[in-house]
């Protein structure tokens, strides 16, 4: 299996490829397709997926996806060990944070659904009958069961994360989740000394232990923190700093409290003047 990535959109959508890749593997492992295949995709802009579904579907408007598939014969086998394209997707990312903004999830969930959609489109699925509708978006279920943590559960694991705590001075318990594109979740807990510059945060140790179990900035899907404050507890700007270097733009950041409130930002809006690794050349 291989993935051609081409983003004509923001720098920050490059994070993608890697996830991509993750959920072209998932798609096939849950398919248990052994063929040796390359995958093309896409990302632009809304006037760019409105000429093609305007030349291709005959349809003159923007749209979220569109798949074109290179094999129409379901029967049609081919040798493992020559990759042949499988087909292209395209994908709007105007479109994806519209839909995300709409429906109330992140735009990582959002590009994470349209791709997995186009990939079925391309194995020959379709949602035209309603039977068939059903078997696709079960599979996209089932594909995407991580993301489906992505608030309530997320934020529930960072709760939880909050007994770790180590906090005889300030008694302030902080929890926070990771959450990895393949669906594993990292805890953290804020850890003091009583030295205090050697205390660490939640959202630190969250983060460091799941790169410490090999886990990349591109596999990383979304972070929570929770601690009981009167509104959702926000991260210090030494984290936002870490987080700007350690997670992908495109992940959300779900800052919660005890009382249920979660308000979803991004490291841009925590953090919109990060130093990166730009400033050091």
């Amino acid at each position: 299996m291989e993935l051609d990535f081409i983003n004509h959109g923001p720098a920050s959508y490059d994070a993608f490829e890697n996830q991509f890749s993750n959920l072209t593997e998932k798609v096939f492992n849950h398919l248990g397709i052994k063929e040796n295949y390359i995958v093309d995709v896409i990302i632009v802009d809304n006037k760019s997926i409105q000429e093609i579904n305007r030349d291709y579907r005959k349809n003159d408007k923007p749209t979220d996806v569109i798949s074109f598939a290179f094999f129409d014969d379901e029967n049609e086998t081919i040798s493992s060990d020559i990759p042949l394209s499988l087909g292209q997707i395209v994908i709007s990312y105007e479109k994806a944070e519209e839909q995300a903004k709409e429906f109330g999830h992140s735009v990582n969930r959002e590009m994470s659904f349209l791709f997995v959609h186009g990939m079925l489109h391309l194995l020959g699925y379709d949602h035209m009958k309603k039977n068939d509708e059903i078997v696709m978006f079960q599979l996209q279920d089932e594909i995407l069961g991580g993301h489906k943590m992505e608030k309530n559960e997320l934020v529930t694991k960072a709760i939880e994360a909050r007994e770790l705590s180590y906090s005889p001075y300030s008694k302030f318990k902080v929890g926070a989740a990771v959450l990895t594109t393949d669906g594993k979740v990292f805890l953290g807990a804020n850890i003091e000394n009583s030295a205090y510059p050697l205390c660490m945060c939640a959202e630190r140790n969250a983060l460091y232990n799941a790169y410490m179990h090999g886990v990349k900035k591109g596999d990383i899907a979304a972070l929570a923190l929770a601690a009981d404050t009167e509104g959702p507890c926000a991260p210090c700007g030494a984290c936002r700093q870490v987080m700007s270097e350690l997670m992908p733009k495109s992940a959300p950041i779900f800052m919660a409290n005890l009382k249920g409130l979660v308000q979803e930002t991004s490291i841009d809006e925590l953090l919109p003047f990060a130093f990166s690794e730009d400033d050091l050349k």
